[in-house]
């Protein structure tokens, strides 16, 4: 369990609702833990009396579990709907669990809610996995899901950016993904590769993050106007047409997650590597 600390003075009663987190999980490993990094999840298991987070940290997080908790009601009060139910599944030795935000039983369309970012919407590989996954658990527990969602709740989203850019900025601060549906057998083939890696990892043998899990930028090529601080254009590599008066500059990728996000960064080698040990 993580030691918290207060370092910015928040209020006692928001240190008292952040320590307070009733998340328990279930099983050997959940569906979250099974499509983030392996060598995360064993790190945080070898070191977890040593991990230090700040009740800062885990805003977002406490809103996620507000709105969790007003749909768990909002369920109550609708005939065929289900909300925070738990479904579990033995996989290869392990037993996988998982829970669902909100499931339409008459209709079979798997919701789950998410309060994140305008940014977060350009890449929602790792909602599709999750969600499938969801599905696949579903299906072993005689549950059929027809479709998937997600219902993304912006908390940055701004009025005079989706004024000023109807076509490419969310219009409302909610926003319906629908996720696509992956086969079940697809879906029980990541399943089970998954869990090989996460016990292997378990294991000791050692499994590292991908540029992915570590959230890798990119390195990235900045057209820039002589005299000018801002870039006229991006590419993703070095232009071979340098328009005059112009200059590139290389902007080095950054592992983000490394940087600033982990809460292992500290016990990680391959972070060390990186220098965000």
């Amino acid at each position: 369990m993580s030691t918290y600390t207060n370092v910015h003075g928040l209020p006692q009663s928001i240190v008292a609702a952040v320590t307070a987190d009733p998340y328990v999980g279930g099983g050997d490993i959940s569906v979250t833990k099974l499509i983030d990094a392996p060598q995360i999840r064993t790190l945080m298991a070898q070191h977890k009396d040593q991990i230090t987070t700040d009740v800062s940290e885990r805003i977002w997080s406490l809103l996620g579990q507000a709105v969790h908790t007003i749909l768990e009601r909002a369920a109550l009060r609708q005939e065929g709907m289900v909300a925070e139910d738990r479904l579990y599944a033995e996989v290869n030795g392990w037993q996988l669990s998982g829970q669902f935000d909100v499931m339409q039983m008459d209709t079979g369309v798997l919701s789950d809610y998410k309060v994140t970012t305008v940014y977060k919407l350009q890449n929602t590989d790792a909602w599709t996995q999750q969600l499938n996954v969801l599905r696949w658990l579903a299906h072993q527990n005689g549950i059929t899901v027809s479709s998937l969602e997600i219902i993304a709740i912006l908390r940055d989203w701004k009025k005079g950016e989706a004024e000023r850019k109807p076509d490419s900025y969310p219009q409302t601060p909610i926003v319906r993904v629908e996720i696509p549906l992956w086969s079940l057998e697809e879906a029980e083939e990541f399943v089970v590769d998954r869990i090989q890696l996460h016990q292997y990892a378990s294991a000791g043998r050692t499994i590292q993050c991908t540029d992915e899990e570590r959230w890798y930028t990119g390195t990235q090529y900045a057209l820039m106007k002589d005299g000018g601080k801002r870039a006229v254009k991006l590419y993703d590599e070095r232009p071979t047409e340098i328009p005059e008066g112009h200059t590139i500059q290389e902007r080095p990728g950054e592992y983000r997650r490394c940087a600033s996000y982990c809460e292992v960064r500290a016990f990680c080698p391959q972070a060390k590597e990186t220098g965000h040990g």
